[in-house]
């Protein structure tokens, strides 16, 4: 039984999350390499419930111990902002939430990785509905991305207001968060 500690812990962190031990999950995360591993792979799992509690609790490892997670920046980061497309909105406003603190706290990690999203970013803000253009300003205005620059202008007069999981982000006009994205440029 002894050689099962080599492998992944993937299986047990899921069995944590069906059991909702975030907290003791957090703890492993924080403690361990395979554990915090086996969090960023369920990123991928198929059901919506596990992502978005594995995003979530990506949130819960950056806030109690955000070195633990900074080595990890430029590959949880572009998952992260793919998933911010995901229909089920549990799993959107985690996957949010985490690349919006990731950016924030991890500047350089995530510019190593900038080309990689902002034409992701572009396609959202001409094509993606009025919340996700929303996030896609901010991101945008926090990575730095002017060549998204057009874009975010032609928002700038747009009065839908948008719910964004974010202090001061709700019922605001589209418009204000494009002005607020355009100042960072």
């Amino acid at each position: 039984m002894g050689f099962l500690s080599f492998g992944s812990k993937k299986d047990k962190i899921k069995k944590l999350i069906e059991r909702e031990r975030f907290d003791e999950i957090v703890s492993m995360a924080v403690k361990d390499k395979k554990a915090l591993d086996a969090l960023i792979e369920l990123l991928d799992d198929p059901a919506p419930g596990i992502r978005g509690d594995a995003l979530l609790l990506l949130g819960m490892v950056i806030e109690q111990r955000s070195d633990v997670i900074e080595p990890y920046a430029g590959r949880i980061f572009p998952k992260a902002v793919e998933l911010t497309k995901n229909r089920n909105p549990y799993v959107k406003e985690n996957a949010m939430i985490l690349s919006y603190e990731i950016a924030r706290r991890f500047p350089n990690k995530v510019m190593n990785i900038k080309n990689t999203i902002v034409e992701e970013l572009i396609s959202e803000l001409r094509e993606g509905d009025k919340n996700t253009k929303g996030f896609a300003l901010i991101l945008v205005g926090e990575i730095g991305a002017v060549e998204a620059k057009k874009y975010v202008e032609e928002l700038i007069g747009v009065e839908d207001k948008v719910i964004l999981p974010f202090e001061g982000k709700k019922w605001i006009p589209l418009g204000e968060i494009a002005k607020e994205t355009l100042e960072k440029l």
